[in-house]
């Protein structure tokens, strides 16, 4: 995914470039993502969110040179560890009581726990929504590739 200037600066909700499907609802779901992030510039960010009126979102920022991982809620940024490999997995699981958690991992087998657990909202006409997303705030530059997109029913 191609890095793109959000409408607005550091707002999710803004950027283009995100790619996204109906969550469904029921006991147990999980998504996997893998990324590549060897090609991220400085001022980009992209991860793995939900999204309805309000949204959350587990990701990589790159500032002067280094990646860090990165909590978002309703634009409110919580800044994580440096991530100094090549690949990165983030993951999201919730059930029926619409609670996400948000894992991490190096090595796509160890994931560990990062941000506070969000309450899904169903509003709006689509409910809940599930994404990939990718935006750069400094300019239209950088990029990951998504190695895959694991939604386990």
């Amino acid at each position: 995914m191609k890095a793109y200037r959000p409408l607005e600066t550091d707002k999710l909700l803004k950027a283009g470039n995100t790619l996204t499907q109906r969550t469904f609802r029921k006991q147990d779901n999980d998504v996997v993502i893998k990324m590549d992030i060897s090609n991220m510039k400085d001022g980009q960010k992209n991860g793995l969110c939900h999204f309805s009126s309000q949204h959350s979102a587990i990701g990589i920022v790159k500032e002067e040179g280094t990646c860090y991982l990165e909590y978002r809620k309703n634009d409110n940024i919580t800044r994580g560890i440096p991530i100094r490999s090549q690949y990165v997995w983030l993951r999201t699981q919730w059930g029926l009581d619409g609670k996400s958690h948000y894992y991490y991992s190096l090595d796509g087998d160890n994931f560990l726990p990062f941000g506070e657990p969000y309450q899904l909202v169903w509003g709006n006409y689509r409910g809940d929504r599930i994404g990939i997303y990718c935006f750069n705030d400094k300019e239209e530059t950088g990029f990951v590739d998504v190695d895959y997109f694991h939604y386990r029913l």
